[in-house]
């Protein structure tokens, strides 16, 4: 799939960040940041821990608000919450209600939009087929796994019909095995419906399987994108590609040495 490269669903300009309450003066957690991440993309942001990617998300989610520049998506600028920005969680267990079932947590976000009860019931279908839980529809959250529940979050979220997905480290709570799965289910998830992903993880690997371009965050304070590679690997990749291989080792690279501030000596 290739991502529409005329439309920008996320847009930063020049923003800077920094969160009520800290002392005058304080530096910024994200300082100078640009990025544009077009309509249809699966953009993955990596960086050491403490660079901010997570309220880079927060700012798209509407959260949170820049001290300084612009966020925007397709061109609207962001004044809270709203149904064309989803996001999944890396927690399995805070973000499904408990007393509804397995079809009644996916078709919430249509019924909060007011479709009617065989609307609700053939959309949440839909996407709870296309995670793979067919069958499991009038199972309770405690009823599931761990990776059953992020099958049932990612539904949810794809069935409010927003415009731009984001996911902040949803597989980091999930054994190797189950996250393994998942990596190429989200990928294929994201073939499917066409929509923005922006993507936040700690796992290079991950971050190579799954996205058209990575980011990489410099370490705070003061942070913003260090580099920006355009990922030239067909879906679903090969882990075992030498190709593969060396665009996890530039980025190790790229992130060990802004860990250790190294880049300052360069």
């Amino acid at each position: 799939m290739t991502a529409a490269r005329d439309t920008a669903a996320i847009d930063f300009r020049d923003v800077g960040m920094a969160y009520p309450g800290q002392a005058k003066g304080s530096e910024l957690i994200l300082a100078e940041l640009s990025l544009s991440i077009p309509e249809g993309e699966f953009f993955v942001l990596v960086g050491p821990s403490g660079s901010g990617k997570s309220t880079l998300l927060k700012l798209i989610a509407g959260t949170a608000f820049p001290t300084e520049g612009e966020v925007k998506t397709f061109d609207q600028d962001i004044h809270g919450p709203d149904r064309q920005r989803g996001m999944v969680f890396q927690s399995v267990e805070g973000p499904l209600f408990d007393w509804l079932t397995v079809e009644e947590n996916v078709g919430f976000g249509p019924k909060m939009a007011g479709a009617d009860g065989a609307t609700r019931r053939a959309t949440a279908q839909r996407f709870i087929d296309m995670v793979g839980l067919k069958g499991h529809e009038h199972k309770y959250p405690s009823e599931l796994s761990g990776g059953m529940k992020q099958r049932v979050q990612i539904a949810r979220t794809l069935a409010a019909d927003p415009k731009v997905v984001l996911l902040d480290e949803p597989f980091a709570a999930l054994d190797a095995l189950t996250r393994r799965v998942l990596q190429r289910e989200i990928a294929r998830i994201w073939t499917e419906t066409g929509r923005t992903f922006l993507y936040v993880t700690h796992d290079i690997r991950e971050a190579v399987l799954l996205g058209q371009r990575i980011g990489v965050m410099s370490r705070g304070p003061r942070a913003s994108i260090r580099n920006i590679y355009d990922i030239d690997l067909p879906y679903p990749r090969d882990d075992l590609d030498s190709r593969f291989a060396e665009i996890v080792r530039k980025l190790e690279g790229d992130i060990e040495r802004e860990a250790s501030g190294q880049w300052d000596e360069m």
